[in-house]
C-alpha cells in the first residue's frame, strides 16, 4: 500500500451512541454564513472567474440520500470559497461530479486503509478532477470525522460530524495546510499553523471541542482581525502557505487537465410518455456529438417533500458517441393515507442538470404535486372526531377556575398535616 502522510480531523465525541446516524443538517447556520441556496448547483464559481481551480470528484456511499448530500456539498463549497475571499486569495473549489459507490470499511480509518493512491486516478481523470473526496456513513468507532491522504479526502456524513467547514478543512490539508502547533506531529514548516482569534478557532483547527458553528470561517492569517485580535502570526499563517501552494508550478491540479466543454444540454417533459405519477424527461445535447459525454439530472425540493411527494432523482445520463437524446423518469408518489400530507395545497420541486462531463448545464423544469383526491378522502375518513369534553359535576364551588391548582394545594396541605402529626 503506497501511503504517505495522513492528517486526520478527530471528533471529540462526548455525546451518546448515534443510533441511526442522523444526516447532516445546517438549519442553525448563522445568518452571515454562506448557504448553498444563495447560488444554484451550477454556479459554485462565479461567471468570468479565470483563476486557479480545485476541481473535486465526490464519491459517496449509496446509503446517503442524494438530495441531502448535494445540499451539503454546495454549502461546504460555498463556505470554502468564502474563506478564500476573506483571506484575499484568488482560488475556487468546484465539484465536477458526485458518484455513488460502495466502499470498503465502516469508518474513516477503515475506508482510508482500503485504497491506494492509484485506485481512483482513472475515474478522477475521466471527470477532469484534481481531488477525490470520499463521503461516507460511519459507525464512528475510530472517532474520526475526516482524513486526508495525498490528493484524497475521506469525511463523514453524520450529524456528529456536521461541522460546516469539514470539507474545507480536509481540502486545506490537500493544499499543505496544518493544524495548530500543539496538534502537529511533524514540524516541516515554521509558518503553517492554525490559530484562534476573537475567542474562536480558524478552519484548520484540530480542536473540535466547541460549538460546531462557533468558529471563524477562514484560514489563519495575521492580516485578518476579529474582535481587535490578529487571526494569525508569523508562525500561524495558513493563508500564506495556501497562496504558495497555488502558485507552485507542480501543483497537484496541474496533473489533471480540466475537461473541455463540447456542448450543452436541454431538458423537457415528454407529455406523451408521462403519466400522473411518472414524468418522463428527455435530455438532449448539442455541439460536438461525436464524443462520449455525460451529465447528471437531479431533483431538488422547493416545498415538496422527498420520499412523500416524489422519489429523489440523481441520475447520471451517459451519451455514447453520436447519441443525442436520452430519457430519465421522475417518480411522483401516491402514498397511503398514513404517509400522505393530508392537505389539498400544491407543493413544488425542480429538476435540472449539473456536473457535466464535457457538457454544459441545461434549463430547469418546475413540477407541482398535490395529494390525490381519493387519498384526501381517506385522510378525512381516518380522522377520529374529537371527543366532547364531559362537564365537571357541580359541587357547589363558586367560580370555575383553578381546579388543577386547587387539587395540588389540597394534597400539599394533607401532606403537611401528616408531617406535623409524625413530629
Amino acid at each position: 500500500m503506497n501511503k504517505i502522510l495522513i492528517v486526520s480531523l478527530s471528533a471529540l465525541l462526548s455525546a451518546p451512541t448515534f443510533a441511526g446516524m442522523q444526516p447532516f443538517s445546517a438549519n442553525n447556520l448563522p445568518e452571515n454564513w454562506p448557504n448553498y441556496e444563495i447560488q444554484n448547483y451550477n454556479a459554485q464559481v462565479e461567471n468570468g472567474y479565470d483563476g486557479p481551480l480545485s476541481n473535486i470528484l465526490v464519491i459517496y456511499d449509496p446509503s446517503i440520500k442524494p438530495e441531502q448530500l448535494n445540499r451539503y456539498l454546495m454549502q461546504q463549497t460555498a463556505i470554502a470559497n468564502k474563506a478564500h475571499d476573506i483571506n484575499n486569495i484568488e482560488y475556487r473549489r468546484n465539484i465536477v461530479a458526485a458518484i455513488p459507490m460502495k466502499l470498503e470499511g465502516d469508518n474513516v480509518a477503515e475506508v482510508a486503509d482500503s485504497f491506494s493512491f492509484g485506485d481512483f486516478d482513472e475515474i478522477r481523470r475521466k471527470y477532469g478532477a484534481s481531488v477525490v473526496s470520499l463521503v461516507i456513513n460511519s459507525n464512528l468507532a475510530d472517532r474520526q470525522c475526516g482524513v486526508q491522504t495525498s490528493y484524497h479526502t475521506v469525511s463523514v456524513f453524520n450529524e456528529a460530524c456536521s461541522l460546516p467547514t469539514l470539507l474545507a478543512h480536509e481540502w486545506g490539508h490537500v493544499d499543505r495546510l496544518g493544524h495548530e502547533y500543539e496538534h502537529t506531529q511533524s514540524h516541516f514548516e515554521d509558518d503553517n499553523y492554525a490559530w484562534r482569534c476573537g475567542g474562536k478557532p480558524t478552519i484548520m483547527s484540530a480542536d473540535l471541542n466547541y460549538n460546531q458553528f462557533d468558529l471563524n470561517e477562514f484560514y489563519s492569517d495575521p492580516n485578518v482581525t476579529r474582535g481587535g485580535e490578529a487571526c494569525g502570526t508569523v508562525t500561524a499563517n495558513n493563508a500564506k502557505v495556501l497562496k504558495e501552494s497555488i502558485a507552485h508550478p507542480n501543483s497537484y491540479w496541474q496533473n489533471v487537465t480540466p475537461l473541455e466543454k463540447i456542448g450543452n444540454v436541454t431538458i423537457a417533459l415528454d407529455e406523451n410518455q408521462s403519466s400522473e405519477f411518472e414524468k418522463v424527461i428527455t435530455v438532449t445535447r448539442d455541439g460536438d456529438v461525436s464524443q462520449a459525454a455525460s451529465i447528471e439530472v437531479y431533483s431538488d425540493a422547493v416545498t415538496a417533500v422527498p420520499a412523500t411527494d416524489y422519489q429523489e432523482l440523481a441520475k447520471r445520463v451517459e451519451f455514447a458517441p453520436n447519441e443525442t437524446t436520452k430519457t430519465v423518469s421522475l417518480q411522483l408518489v401516491n402514498p397511503a393515507p398514513t404517509d400522505a400530507i393530508c392537505d389539498d395545497g400544491e407543493r413544488t420541486l425542480k429538476l435540472g442538470t449539473r456536473w457535466g462531463e464535457k457538457l454544459g448545464s441545461s434549463n430547469q423544469l418546475d413540477f407541482t404535486v398535490k395529494t390525490p383526491e381519493d387519498t384526501l378522502a381517506s385522510c378525512a375518513k381516518d380522522k377520529e372526531p374529537e371527543p366532547t369534553p364531559t362537564p365537571a359535576p357541580d359541587n357547589g364551588n363558586d367560580g370555575g377556575g383553578g381546579g388543577g391548582s386547587t387539587g395540588l394545594l389540597s394534597l400539599f396541605g394533607l401532606a403537611l398535616l401528616l408531617f406535623r402529626r409524625r413530629n
